[in-house]
């Protein structure tokens, strides 16, 4: 097993992409294969540095797969800049079917499809997308919190818990907050007008708010802090006002915080996480960032509140990295017995 070569290649929207592919990564090579990032490598490297990670082989490669590229009426593919992945045992590809033009038998990674996620996707690539998934139907492997419906119809599909890059680290014992939009697009400025809003008024109780890196100014008091996105600033969070992204949710349950949701309401991807979030009573979608920030804070000063989400937090998964290394290894060992029987 410790030869097999397995090409990781993760979608350039958000860092969740390249955080969900390195966890796989690690996962991989603790179980002796050899994991090859296709990723920024700035990112990768910014995930080593504030998790104290190891690095697998990086190819430094930035898909042109964010909502503008996916949106442009370029018919170029992003699997055009991709070197040979000829020497490859196995590749993965992170919500991105085009791998299948190039590499019939890849697997999927993720929890939706672009073409079916964003409003107005343009037809032509809908139409190749839907091509190559009803010609190869490929094996797919998702979060099982997350995973469109759709999905177990249009592919092979194995689920698995929630992507980790560390520990589970939990505590009762603060009342930090996190505010955080990542790539929001619409949403970017409403977080940067309740980011105003909130350092121009008292500081609430002893809370610390940690706030989106990009809407952060030094000028603002001392306890409002740029979010660092470590497992120490986790460890201190005790709820989270987010855009429902797969990375930051999953980051933020890991340490039993509760979940307050604000997102552009066209965005498919973002309403479904939210829908399966508060079905399983994990946090609340709220029409605008400063309702969500008024109903954390109420949480963060309840005790009662407290104590019943973490039962529910107790409920999840968080093998999601380990268990899908798994599935791709017992099927491509299960794969070679077949060839040669």
């Amino acid at each position: 097993m410790s030869s097999l070569r397995i090409a990781l290649v993760a979608c350039a929207n958000g860092l969740g992409h390249v955080r969900r592919m390195l966890a796989l990564s690690i996962a991989l090579r603790e179980r002796g294969a050899s994991p090859v990032l296709f990723v920024p490598k700035s990112a990768a490297h910014q995930f080593a540095t504030n998790w104290g990670l190891a690095l697998p082989e990086v190819v430094d490669f930035q898909s042109r797969t964010t909502r503008a590229d996916w949106m442009s009426p370029d018919t170029r593919c992003w699997t055009d800049d991709l070197p040979s992945l000829k020497e490859f045992d196995e590749v993965v590809s992170d919500n991105l079917v085009e791998i299948l033009g190039m590499r019939p038998h890849a697997w999927l990674s993720g929890s939706f499809f672009w073409h079916l996620t964003l409003p107005n996707f343009p037809p032509h690539k809908a139409i190749r997308a839907e091509e190559l998934l009803t010609q190869h139907r490929p094996r797919m492997i998702a979060t099982r919190l997350f995973a469109a419906p759709y999905l177990g119809a249009k592919t092979r599909l194995n689920t698995v818990g929630m992507y980790t890059l560390g520990q589970v680290v939990r505590t009762n014992k603060t009342h930090d907050i996190l505010i955080s939009c990542g790539k929001g697009g619409e949403a970017q400025a409403e977080t940067g007008m309740l980011i105003e809003h909130i350092a121009s008024g008292a500081q609430p109780g002893s809370c610390t708010v940690w706030v989106e890196p990009a809407l952060y100014s030094n000028k603002m008091p001392d306890w409002i802090r740029p979010a660092i996105f470590t497992p120490a600033m986790y460890a201190q969070v005790a709820a989270a006002v987010i855009r429902p992204g797969v990375g930051t949710a999953t980051d933020a349950l890991l340490v039993g915080a509760r979940l307050f949701m604000f997102y552009e309401f066209d965005n498919l991807e973002m309403t479904y996480n939210a829908q399966r979030i508060a079905e399983l009573r994990l946090g609340k979608s709220f029409s605008s960032a400063k309702d969500a920030w008024w109903a954390a804070l109420d949480f963060v000063r309840t005790r009662d509140a407290r104590l019943e989400h973490a039962a529910y937090v107790q409920r999840l998964g968080f093998r999601g990295a380990d268990e899908a290394a798994s599935i791709l290894l017992r099927t491509k060992k299960a794969s070679e017995s077949t060839t040669y029987l």
